[in-house]
């Protein structure tokens, strides 16, 4: 991982610790536990209502220091909206293979958009899989990112400029579904900003400027049933989202399960009018492991096709990442050394070590 400046603090995995023996295994595919995934209502905020963001902020801090995931309630998106994305995202998936693997999976700026299917990826030994020997992902995938680019402010006029997505021809009312969505979630993410802010003690404004151009990659995923559990097979392996956090949107069918403070896994519920949020490694470096980045896995044996929509939601990726002054001091030396939005991603995605 490339360093910014020399530093004392000792390497640290921002993931947590990793195990990768039989028990963990077994807990994982076999989610046993009732523990609460809270739900947070983040409407007193958005409705300006007073002391809203105050008390909101302290939800958020309690869930990301004890569970890192919730149910959003309130969130404003209307539904008719996820309803419409998820009625693209199925007909996008039903056209025949051929036609979608016209469009590539390719790289702009360090973030993939495109179309990848089923068994294509290529997160085996990469540090995104916290277990070895995970078989490639059972999920395809369309993803699109931040039309303009999300490199921050520092781009050049090339960069803005570059195709950040390819569209599918032939599908009417497609693109414009799918923008809709994507720029709903990303003002969304930049609500939060304030709240973060709040619930560490900082001025509210404070995250502004790490996201002139924020890294927003939306994914449409596409699991087919997977007919046995076991034998290091996913639907998405194990691992900790990267960003400062994900927006997901579910519809009908269960099979993500997250790891929980007892250390057993529980499997989300659907609740409807709800996202599912957790957070990401971003916040775990920011505050100096104060907050999580929760495990989580897709197992689809649910003998139907499940959809869902996650879009991860993270800074401009010049944003330099340190800890938190709030987080650090004498008795509480940083953990994590500086290190820029890019890089992390780089480490993220870079061979397991």
């Amino acid at each position: 991982m490339e360093q910014l400046k020399s530093h004392d603090a000792k390497p640290h995995d921002v993931r947590g610790d990793i195990r990768d023996d039989d028990e963990f295994i077994y807990l994982m595919d076999h989610p046993d536990s009732d523990e609460e995934i809270p739900t947070l209502d983040i409407s007193p905020y958005l409705s300006g209502r007073q002391g809203g963001c105050e008390t909101v902020a302290s939800q958020l801090r309690d869930i990301s220091r004890t569970v890192g995931f919730f149910s959003l309630k309130g969130h404003g998106i209307p539904q008719e909206l996820i309803d419409r994305v998820f009625e693209q995202a199925r007909r996008f998936h039903a056209m025949p293979l051929e036609i979608k693997k016209k469009i590539p999976f390719f790289e702009t700026g360090g973030f993939k958009s495109g179309y990848q299917p089923c068994f294509e990826d290529n997160y085996q030994n990469r540090n995104v899989n916290i277990i070895s020997k995970a078989k490639p992902n059972l999920v395809a995938k369309f993803a699109i990112n931040r039309e303009g680019g999300s490199g921050g402010l520092s781009m050049s006029e090339e960069q803005r400029r570059a195709q950040v997505n390819i569209w599918p021809d032939d599908l009417p009312g497609f693109k414009e579904t799918l923008l809709a969505y994507h720029g709903s979630i990303e003002q969304l993410g930049r609500k939060f900003l304030p709240l973060w802010a709040a619930s560490l003690k900082l001025p509210l404004d404070y995250f502004d400027r790490f996201f002139a151009t924020p890294h927003a990659t939306m994914n449409l995923l596409y699991y087919p049933p997977q007919t046995t559990v076991g034998e290091r097979q996913y639907g998405i392996a194990p691992h900790t989202d990267n960003a400062l956090m994900t927006f997901l949107a579910q519809q009908g069918v269960r099979g993500l399960a997250v790891q929980m403070p007892s250390g057993h896994w529980r499997e989300v519920d659907i609740v409807p009018g709800t996202l599912v949020v957790n957070t990401g490694n971003l916040l775990v470096r920011w505050t100096n492991d104060e907050y999580l980045s929760t495990k989580h896995r897709v197992i689809n044996n649910y003998g139907v096709e499940r959809y869902s929509i996650p879009v991860f939601f993270g800074p401009s990726a010049d944003a330099v990442i340190e800890v938190l002054p709030t987080c650090q001091g004498p008795q509480r030396p940083a953990l994590y050394e500086p290190i820029t939005y890019a890089k992390l991603r780089e480490w993220y995605y870079g061979p397991r070590t």
